[in-house]
């Protein structure tokens, strides 16, 4: 058995300290198959105890309705709290639940969008180190380079919370020039991250809407070449870098600027779990629900309401 002394360090470094495997593996000169031994031995033999103080409530009586409507998607619906700040921490915290259980047994490779909703689900992950996971972009970053949100930071920060390996795609979100963009694809860099992405079996995304690129300077002066031929009205939400309407329907299916997997590749990933912290969101959530554009959607009850009333 491994010195108790050790795995107390150890444990002390990684859950409060929160160093990453790479400097605990430089402090003790470790593996970084030794140190996820020795943390997961430390919860075996008592020397870690982890206490969940606290859980967010689920709505199953809107869960039963929604799978009536949906029974394609996972619908997990949390009951409000007295806050909308305090709601959307106990989301955050929920679907780190989820996705932890979800991540926990055998290798995965997981992709990750942005936003400040991944960003908060993976502070919500509290967890054994998952070395066997690895986090790829699979799509271009979103170009929010003065935020800790961003593409990159997102797979990097995840990779670091979790112990795996993380992929970057080192490229804008959308290339507007369609001969760029295909010559783009043979680049080594960006080949090697989306041959691996194409093996994914997991994604965490948010479910956005124009506000998001409105947001970015460079994508709210291109918004009519971003999406050509797309009647910008129509747009309900944004998922995956892509327009979709209420209906579900993806909007810019014969003229898409992304530079990442297709969205028949996407679609094809087997487990796709979305989360969705702002009440003001009713349309876009109802458009992925139609379109399937998730396996998996976590929301609030008070927006569970709200596309129920929009569905009428």
């Amino acid at each position: 058995m491994t010195d108790k002394t050790l795995l107390s360090q150890i444990s002390e470094d990684y859950y409060l300290n929160k160093l990453s495997f790479g400097e605990i593996s430089e402090k003790y000169h470790l593996s970084r198959y030794l140190i996820n031994k020795y943390l997961n031995e430390a919860l075996k033999t008592g020397v870690v105890k982890i206490e969940i103080t606290a859980t967010a409530n689920r709505n199953a009586q809107l869960e039963q309705i929604f799978k009536e409507h949906y029974p394609d998607v996972n619908c997990y619906i949390i009951q409000d709290d007295t806050t909308a700040t305090a709601t959307a921490e106990l989301l955050s915290n929920y679907a780190a639940t989820i996705v932890v259980k979800h991540l926990a047994h055998d290798d995965h490779v997981v992709g990750m969008t942005w936003g400040d909703t991944m960003y908060s689900l993976i502070e919500g992950i509290d967890s054994n180190p998952l070395d066997q996971i690895k986090f790829t972009q699979f799509v271009g970053e979103n170009m929010k380079y003065n935020s800790t949100a961003g593409s990159v930071r997102i797979v990097e920060r995840a990779a670091k919370k979790m112990g795996g390996e993380f992929l970057t795609l080192p490229s804008p979100l959308y290339v507007l020039n369609n001969d760029v963009r295909e010559g783009m694809y043979q680049e080594a860099s960006l080949k090697n991250t989306l041959s691996q992405a194409r093996d994914m079996d997991t994604i965490l995304t948010g479910i956005g809407t124009l506000a998001s690129l409105e947001s970015v300077p460079v994508w709210n002066n291109q918004l009519t070449s971003l999406f050509p031929g797309v009647e910008l009205n129509e747009v309900a939400g944004m998922i995956y870098g892509r327009p979709f309407d209420i209906k579900g329907r993806v909007l810019n299916s014969t003229s898409d600027k992304v530079l990442g997997l297709s969205m028949a590749e996407i679609l094809a990933v087997p487990k796709r779990i979305a989360v969705v912290r702002s009440k003001e969101k009713s349309a876009a959530v109802l458009g992925a629900l139609r379109g399937k554009l998730a396996t998996d959607i976590v929301f609030s009850e008070a927006l569970a309401y709200q596309v129920l009333n929009l569905e009428k």
